[in-house]
């Protein structure tokens, strides 16, 4: 970005079109024009440090020269001295409060600083001086996806519990006018990348979401399931949908996405506060009660469409490697263990099962302390990991013993996928007596 931003100062390295400025309208001395526009050509070269060098240079004949605090806070920007670049781009935008390079630069070390908000008060400043600027729109659709629309007003927690959707016996049952009624989920991953785009460049049209539900349900589909928080025009779109087909609504499968945490530690504190952050996160965007800011990965926005009376159930978390769950339950000693929470309990079984209901419970209790709900929950499983035994599938201990007999030794080390060393449980699992909502297996 700050190559782009660079490239771009060129056409105004002469602050409307005169020779360059220090400030107000004070002149700079003879040449700086060009050495100014050789600092730039060593800059885009990833020359920085002889692009700084002559910046310095300008600033000794002219010390409030704009356009050398503009280069040389990009050059401390891209060094990660962002205290620095800051500095440097703060008073030349001060100074000239028209240079959108200027601006722009800035807002990006507001961004990366974690100063959200002023870089969202620099994108709105910007768009408003800049509507057709190619790289100001690029940063105001970063912050602003969906346009910027007011945080949603906060709603009263309700005074009963709100409970739409619940497991009986091998059902799952939702609440009807006429009572609990038996549902067959007739469902369908809904993954949003395009192609030619990566995964996380998710669409921003609520048109096209609307377009795919309407596909889903011709094709006899009544629950779509989602891995991770989408763009707020997908949410508005489902409420849209449904409150048009109230009798025969899409119902939502929401999951938390989280990688593998550092040395197979589900305990890490660092990681699994983020994984119980992003459930936070979750249960506040279907509730159509949160604004996130822009994080790399990651859909962003103002979620104002109140979706939970559509949501089905949750499914937490991803696909485990075996390896990492092996490694976690050894760690804890591979002796059994119990749990015993609010809405689910265990009474004995692996750790990382205990584990595993633990952050269920987490979840379940976010939203009922906040929204005085609950709803079926489970966490994602595969069959790398399912409880079965398969005779058929070897252990990494079992392979190495047949390669030693066959003189075919395995060279190097490797963390290969053990597809039947370990597995999770869910049936070890059950809820509480305060949980009417219920449990399930993914």
């Amino acid at each position: 970005m700050a190559l782009k931003i660079a490239g771009m100062a060129l056409a105004l390295l002469t602050l409307a079109g005169g020779p360059a400025l220090a400030v107000q309208g004070a002149p700079c001395p003879a040449g700086t024009d060009s050495a100014v526009a050789a600092g730039f050509r060593r800059y885009r070269a990833d020359s920085l440090a002889a692009a700084a060098a002559t910046w310095r240079r300008v600033r000794l004949g002219c010390p409030r020269s704009v356009d050398a605090r503009y280069g040389l806070g990009l050059v401390a920007l891209r060094g990660g001295d962002l205290a620095g670049a800051d500095s440097l781009l703060r008073a030349a935008w001060q100074d000239a409060p028209g240079y959108v390079e200027v601006g722009l630069a800035l807002a990006l070390v507001q961004e990366r600083a974690g100063r959200l908000d002023e870089a969202r008060q620099l994108a709105r400043e910007l768009h408003r001086a800049a509507p057709d600027d190619a790289a100001v729109t690029r940063f105001w659709a970063r912050h602003f996806p969906d346009g910027d629309r007011p945080a949603p007003p906060r709603r009263p927690r309700p005074d009963s519990l709100v409970l739409v959707s619940r497991t009986r016996g091998e059902r799952f049952q939702v609440r009807t006018d006429t009572g609990w009624t038996d549902l067959y989920l007739q469902g369908v991953n809904l993954g949003v990348a395009l192609p030619g785009r990566h995964p996380s460049e998710f669409p921003l049209d609520s048109a096209r979401y609307a377009g795919w539900l309407d596909t889903l349900a011709g094709m006899g589909a009544n629950t779509v399931r989602v891995y991770t928080i989408l763009p707020p025009p997908f949410y508005r779109a489902l409420r849209a949908r449904n409150l048009a087909h109230p009798d025969a609504p899409m119902w939502l499968i929401h999951g938390v996405w989280t990688e593998l945490p550092p040395r197979d530690d589900f305990d890490d504190r660092h990681w699994k506060g983020e994984f119980r952050a992003e459930m936070r996160r979750v249960v506040d965007v279907l509730h159509g009660q949160a604004v996130l800011p822009p994080r790399a990965g990651h859909a962003s926005g103002t979620y104002d469409a109140d979706v939970s009376t559509w949501v089905m159930a949750y499914i937490i978390g991803r696909e485990w490697e075996p390896f990492a769950v092996k490694a976690f339950d050894a760690a804890g000693g591979g002796g059994a263990t119990r749990y015993r929470g609010r809405f689910l309990e265990m009474a004995r079984g692996p750790r990382m099962d205990a584990w595993m209901a633990e952050q269920c419970d987490y979840l379940l209790g976010y939203e009922f302390d906040g929204y005085h709900a609950l709803r079926p929950v489970a966490y994602t499983n595969w069959p790398t990991l399912d409880p079965l035994r398969h005779p058929t599938e070897a252990t990494g201990r079992e392979e190495a013993a047949w390669r030693r007999r066959a003189g075919r030794p395995l060279v190097g080390s490797r963390r290969e996928y053990e597809n039947d060393a370990i597995g999770l449980d869910a049936a070890l699992v059950h809820p509480t007596s305060r949980n009417p909502a219920g449990w399930f297996a993914s």
